[in-house]
C-alpha cells in the first residue's frame, strides 16, 4: 500500500487515480457494463476510499467523484470529435439513464453543448477532405 502522505509519492498517487478513472472509462464504453469507481479504485489502490476522498478534497481542492466526472468529460468530448458514436450511444455506455444527463454534464464541465463538438469533428472533416483533394 502507498503511503498516501508521502509527499513523494502523491504524483504517483494522483497518476494513479487518473489512469483508474480512465480504465474504468474505457471498460464502460467497451462492455457496456457500469463499474462503481469507489469500489475499483479502493480495490487498485488497496485503500479506504472515504480516506483517499478526504485527501484528494485537502490536497487538491476535487473530490474523486469530480474527478472521475472529469475525465468522463474529456472521453466524451474526445468520442464526439474523433468517432461517428452519437451522444446517446455514448451516454447508454456510460451508464447514463437519458443522453439529457450527459449533455448537462458536458455542459456543466465545459460550458459548451454536444453540438459544439460535433461541429468541430465536421470542421476537422472538412479540412482533412481539402487536404485530400489538393493532393
Amino acid at each position: 500500500m502507498i503511503n498516501m502522505y508521502n509527499s513523494d509519492e502523491w504524483p504517483y498517487m494522483i497518476t494513479k487515480v487518473y489512469r483508474v478513472a480512465e480504465q474504468i472509462i474505457q471498460s464502460q464504453l467497451e462492455t457496456g457494463k457500469s463499474v462503481q469507481f469507489a469500489l475499483e479504485l479502493s480495490n487498485e489502490l488497496k485503500t479506504d476510499y472515504q480516506e483517499l476522498n478526504r485527501l484528494f478534497l485537502a490536497r487538491c481542492d476535487m473530490s474523486l467523484e469530480a474527478i472521475f466526472l472529469k475525465q468522463i468529460v474529456e472521453k466524451v468530448k474526445e468520442l464526439l470529435v474523433y468517432t461517428e458514436q452519437p451522444l446517446s450511444q455514448i451516454a447508454k455506455a456510460l451508464g447514463y439513464e437519458t443522453s439529457n444527463d450527459l449533455s448537462e454534464q458536458l455542459m456543466h464541465y465545459t460550458g459548451l453543448t454536444s453540438a459544439h463538438f460535433k461541429r468541430i469533428r465536421k470542421i476537422k472533416l472538412e479540412n482533412i477532405s481539402r487536404q485530400q483533394n489538393k493532393i
